[in-house]
């Protein structure tokens, strides 16, 4: 799995430690059972014997495994939800209401009998394909810019006078590191960035109240993403914001945000490619997991992390 991934069953196994039938063994079984990678026509009986005990354990083969139906069974009613028997407490799932919006069966996940082939495997298919898109939403911009290591004033926006002038950087005195940098407001900018890797693919994402999006490459600022100098300028020749000779305007007081990968392999994802009817494509939890998926197979890349306030100027 990727380090997302694990991440990601390590913070549903955190939430699960609050139902009554989530306990160690469950703790245990669980990042195993539901590993990604792990086919679903692996035994559970397998994982019992042969991963959860360590190397060298002196337990008894068993000692997992001869209980592991019992163990699959509270793992699934916790994320689910149980019935009320003759001999148990009705427990209620702490994603029941998550699954039913997902459009699954939860009834009849419920009524089925215990053991019946299937159960789980219908929350495994429910975990990877829903809930994780919606981790990845909600975390995958904090991943990225946990890694990120950025050098002072490697993103700048320029006053058309300052460009002209031929400078690589605002002829306003640059803010003090530990003061957050400024945008004013409602002015026509530049968009520089200082970073030398010649010949890498430049992924440029931004973050505000408008949601998140992918600035290069795209129709609307950077038809060409590869970094031949420094600085590297935005918008670009014959994007669409050059060709309605447009800058950056930020209409709206506020934080915006900004990560760039660098990478020395290019990627060819389908929405990397700028065409007209995404001129700024969404960098929604779907391209958020094929990215992931993509660098973790990357030897060479680098992100790079800044945030602005956009200000009324005085």
């Amino acid at each position: 799995m990727t380090p997302e991934q694990e991440k990601f069953l390590n913070d549903i196994a955190a939430e699960l430690k609050t139902q009554p039938v989530f306990n160690d063994v469950e703790q245990l079984f669980f990042p195993l059972r539901f590993d990604k990678n792990r086919p679903t026509l692996y035994k559970h009986k397998d994982i019992a014997e042969n991963l959860m005990r360590p190397e060298g354990s002196k337990l008894p083969l068993d000692f997992y495994s001869k209980s592991i139906g019992t163990t699959v069974q509270n793992i699934v009613s916790g994320m689910v939800g149980r019935l009320k028997t003759e001999h148990k407490k009705a427990i209620s799932g702490l994603y029941e209401a998550e699954i039913r919006a997902d459009g699954v069966d939860v009834d009849s996940l419920l009524n089925g009998k215990q053991g019946e082939r299937g159960t789980w495997e219908v929350v495994y298919d429910w975990l990877w394909k829903h809930k994780y898109l919606r981790w990845l939403d909600e975390n995958g911009w904090q991943i990225l810019q946990e890694k990120a290591k950025s050098p002072p004033n490697w993103l700048q926006f320029l006053e058309m006078s300052a460009l002209q002038a031929g400078t690589r950087a605002p002829s306003l005195r640059l803010p003090p590191p530990e003061i957050k940098p400024t945008i004013p407001a409602n002015e026509e900018l530049w968009m520089a960035i200082d970073l030398e890797f010649s010949n890498y693919q430049l992924l440029l994402l931004n973050r505000s109240k408008q949601g998140k999006l992918l600035l290069c490459p795209s129709l609307g600022y950077a038809l060409n993403p590869i970094m031949e100098k420094s600085p590297f300028l935005l918008p670009q020749k014959d994007s669409f914001a050059d060709k309605e000779k447009q800058k950056f305007i930020f209409e709206e007081v506020g934080n915006e945000e900004f990560l760039a990968i660098v990478l020395e392999q290019h990627l060819s994802l389908p929405w990397l490619t700028p065409r007209e009817d995404e001129a700024l494509p969404e960098w929604n939890a779907e391209r958020m997991k094929e990215l992931f998926e993509q660098l973790e197979q990357q030897g060479n890349w680098q992100v790079f992390y800044q945030s602005f306030e956009v200000v009324e100027k005085p």
